[in-house]
């Protein structure tokens, strides 16, 4: 079963013992379920010990394109595994740098994932203490909070809750990998886009509440998402 980490260079999508094939079916079946969460991010991949051959490597890097996702690693017990990888062009670590890695003018990074390292389980959540800028993207596979607003034209995507503490405008999208249980939270609640797992609701359809300054939930109910005083439950 393949299973989904967040660290600081990006995400690890970990294979478990199950043959090659199956697993990439897995791989597959979540990329197309979850495309909203994986589209434009940079991962690697821990084939444990498999044995890949070079044609094997092709075909889930042109599995990860097809959904516009960057591979940048393949970690791998296996050194024949390992070897081929790094013909490929593609690191062996998760110590090397992603390759390309976007940066804002400032210098700050276009997108951030968890802080941890190979040898963790990653993290339920990924903290952050600093306004998000225009043109940033905070994607994580838990719960992603925020200390400080959330500026137009930056994303927050996470496989678990969002609490934003200060203003939320962009676009958050929740339990993007299909969880409508996740909620969306901010003590002031302006976006341009929320989304719940497979729900959305644009902010042609979020009302304004100019005085309104209580802290807001977001919240899929009957199918639609609806925003309520944070209090609730």
């Amino acid at each position: 079963m393949i299973t989904i980490k967040g660290l600081r260079e990006g995400l690890l999508i970990v294979f478990g013992e199950e043959p090659w094939l199956i697993q990439m079916h897995e791989l597959e079946g979540k990329l197309e379920a979850n495309a909203h969460f994986f589209k434009g991010g940079r991962i690697a991949l821990d084939a444990k010990s498999l044995v890949l051959t070079v044609d094997d490597l092709q075909r889930v890097i042109a599995l990860l394109t097809k959904y516009e996702v960057n591979i940048w690693a393949i970690l791998a017990q296996n050194e024949i595994t390992s070897a081929r990888a790094q013909k490929l062009g593609l690191a062996t670590t998760i110590a090397t740098p992603p390759r390309e890695a976007a940066r804002q003018d400032n210098g700050e990074p276009a997108e951030e994932y968890a802080v941890g390292s190979p040898e963790a389980e990653g993290t339920d959540g990924l903290l952050v203490r600093r306004r998000v800028r225009s043109g940033q993207v905070l994607r994580h596979p838990g719960h992603i909070v925020v200390i400080g607003d959330v500026n137009p034209g930056a994303q927050l995507i996470a496989g678990g809750d969002i609490i934003v503490w200060g203003k939320l405008q962009g676009l958050a999208h929740a339990g993007a990998l299909g969880d409508p249980n996740a909620v969306i939270c901010a003590l002031e609640l302006a976006p341009n886009l929320l989304r719940i797992a497979d729900a959305a609701r644009s902010s042609l359809s979020v009302p304004k509440r100019e005085h309104n300054k209580h802290p807001e939930m977001a919240k899929i109910d009957h199918q639609e998402i609806k925003i309520v005083a944070w209090q609730e439950k």
